[in-house]
């Protein structure tokens, strides 16, 4: 970041020296204007072109740090303030959808990549004529110009298979800017191709904090090549799954239509483990107890450690809308704005302590719901009763004890002496704000810095684009999926024992589903749900009904509490599952990749529609 800001002021220090040099140049018609930079001037600079390819990041957004996140596309999360999002849960995605098409809130979308992309070429293009080509730090950046082109390419493929692949600028004056899509394994193989060229020129450097590096593009390599191995581009499996896919005309725009699928899974594994071998490790990998395992896993979040492979960065007085994560999901009883919040399908996932799954026909389970969980329950989400950070100055008075109140409760009244009913200061009824409470009755916590109040604070934790353990779990999936059981356990048992949670044993299907659930749970909110269900092709779960918990606390006979605390010596709670009316999830098959905007297709006549959408 400290390299991305200085050649800001290189390029500033130009400008300041040409002003010098023009006001004693009599030869005023020759003179160049001073608040532009020149084409030619970028590929003859050493500033300038490092200069064009930060700005060839800018196409990372926010990371994963939206304001409308991913997760409430999924059985994660719901976004509470409605708008366009709440269209893809609810299966009312055709090929004018709104959510995306908006810059900002789909990371994405079609034109912005190709914007980029088209960027990435000129680069390509225009660096081959240059005087700066052979130069040691041009290399450095040509490999990140073919990781940044493999990694936007990569996010057209994961959403809409087999893309056109231009690796040119298209001028003006040409006779045809209509292009058809490429097959699914062509568009793979270029990725593929790219991240060898990123992985060659990145090797044995040293990366400033907030660039790629070599770690990052075989890190890429090995989620390509895993998504790739997966069920839905697998067209056999595909098709038998989904008869609409089955139907389609043009599967090997999808996926492969042959070949061997246990090689593409051996390519999976190979390639997450050339990243393992690289020295990265798991941070906190021996806890001492379940609660200091709780603590870890939520600092872990916090900065930079022995698993980060790449991240996305926040510096707070630039004012970005990724420093703004807590503000955007926290409870609304600290003035912050509940938008993605925790669904209890999620919560529910959680394991006990002893590993066994939570029921809520157990009566010891539901009396207690939040007690002798998955310590990454603790680090992950924010439900009634849990301790938080100090309430704000104006709110401190009504919780000295700055505990999560997302329930109804009763309270003694001593000017009235009588039982009062008191909602909850995080609840959609509470007293401080009562437009943005959750619906579901929890709040996201992973991701949310506690030293920082969202209300007019920033903060600067950074956006794990890929982390250590998402390696170790794509290794397990590739490991299962070839019935090298054995293998998968050793890391699984790893990512378990930092959690402090007891060791898995199964094999075969039973060790897929624990597989897929450890999954789910450590990667919660890092926008790998939405893509995980559709390539294992599991929509109908993915889009299962939303639900939250109705919490409501009754004193006991005798107890007069003033001011709320949660307290079961107090209080006897009910906690009841309830399916959230406002927001009536469906899935439909067409869902399992995203349709090509009108526009888009409007423009080329030779793009080919995704199945189910009009213009198929």
């Amino acid at each position: 970041m400290k390299k991305i800001a200085n050649n800001i002021f290189k390029i500033g220090l130009l400008v300041f020296v040409s002003l010098g040099f023009h006001s004693c140049n009599d030869d005023f018609l020759n003179t160049k204007p001073l608040g532009e930079v020149s084409q030619s001037d970028v590929w003859t600079d050493p500033a300038l072109l490092e200069a064009y390819v930060n700005d060839v990041y800018r196409g990372l957004y926010d990371g994963g740090f939206h304001e409308e996140m991913m997760a409430s596309m999924t059985d994660e999360a719901m976004f509470i303030h409605g708008r366009a999002i709440a269209d893809v849960p609810q299966g009312n995605v055709n090929d004018q959808s709104s959510h995306f098409t908006e810059t900002g809130k789909w990371m994405f979308t079609w034109p912005e990549m190709y914007k980029y992309i088209r960027a990435c070429n000129n680069f390509f293009v225009n660096i081959e004529e240059s005087p700066l080509k052979d130069e040691p730090e041009t290399e450095r950046l040509m490999g990140e110009i073919y990781f940044m082109r493999a990694w936007y390419y990569h996010g057209l493929v994961k959403n809409y298979g087999g893309v056109p692949l231009i690796d040119d600028i298209y001028q003006l004056g040409g006779s045809d800017y209509t292009i058809a899509r490429n097959t699914y394994e062509e568009s793979v193989n270029f990725i593929l191709s790219d991240l060898e060229m990123a992985a060659s020129k990145l090797q044995g450097k040293t990366m400033d904090k907030g660039r790629t590096n070599y770690g990052a593009a075989l890190a890429l390599k090995a989620e390509v090549l895993l998504y790739a191995a997966s069920d839905l581009h697998d067209m056999p499996t595909a098709s038998t799954k989904s008869s609409l896919i089955g139907g389609y005309a043009n599967k090997e725009l999808l996926g492969y239509t042959g070949g061997d699928r246990t090689a593409r899974w051996t390519a999976a594994k190979n390639a997450a483990q050339a990243v393992m071998d690289l020295g990265y490790s798991l941070e906190f990998p021996d806890p001492a107890s379940q609660e200091e395992a709780a603590e870890n896993l939520y600092n872990m979040f916090m900065e930079d450690n022995s698993e980060t492979i790449w991240s996305r960065y926040w510096i707070g007085e630039k004012n970005e809308r990724g420093d703004r994560y807590h503000l955007n999901n926290g409870p609304n009883g600290y003035h912050n704005w509940a938008g993605n919040v925790p669904l209890q399908t999620l919560v529910d996932d959680f394991e006990m302590m002893d590993g066994t799954k939570f029921d809520w026909d157990n009566p010891d389970h539901s009396s207690a719901p939040f007690e002798n969980r998955d310590p990454r329950f603790y680090s992950t989400i924010l439900y009634d009763g849990a301790d938080w950070r100090p309430r704000p100055d104006d709110v401190a008075s009504r919780d000295p004890y700055n505990q999560i109140q997302t329930g109804t409760y009763e309270k003694w009244d001593a000017a009235s002496s009588s039982v009062i009913t008191h909602f909850g200061l995080d609840t959609r009824s509470s007293p401080i704000e009562d437009w943005n409470g959750t619906r579901s009755g929890y709040y996201v916590k992973k991701f949310y810095d506690k030293r920082y109040n969202g209300s007019g604070e920033r903060q600067e934790v950074p956006y794990p684009f890929f982390r250590y353990t998402e390696v170790l779990l794509n290794f397990a999936e590739a490991s299962i999926e070839l019935g090298e059981y054995a293998e998968a356990r050793t890391v699984l048992n790893q990512i378990r024992k930092r959690a402090a949670m007891p060791e898995l044993t199964e094999t075969g299907e039973a060790l897929k589903e624990r597989y897929r659930n450890e999954r789910r749970i450590e990667l919660a909110y890092e926008d790998h749900r939405f893509y995980d269900g559709r390539r294992w092709m599991i929509g109908e779960t993915l889009h299962r009904p939303a639900v939250g918990l109705v919490i409501e606390g009754k004193l006991k006979p005798g107890k007069q509490v003033e001011i709320y605390k949660y307290s079961k010596e107090d209080y006897d709670y009910t906690y009841t599952p309830t399916e959230l009316a406002n927001e009536v999830r469906v899935w439909d098959d067409k869902l399992y990749f995203i349709p090509i905007q009108r526009d888009e297709l409007n423009r080329n006549d030779k793009l080919v529609q995704n199945p189910g959408f009009a213009g198929e």
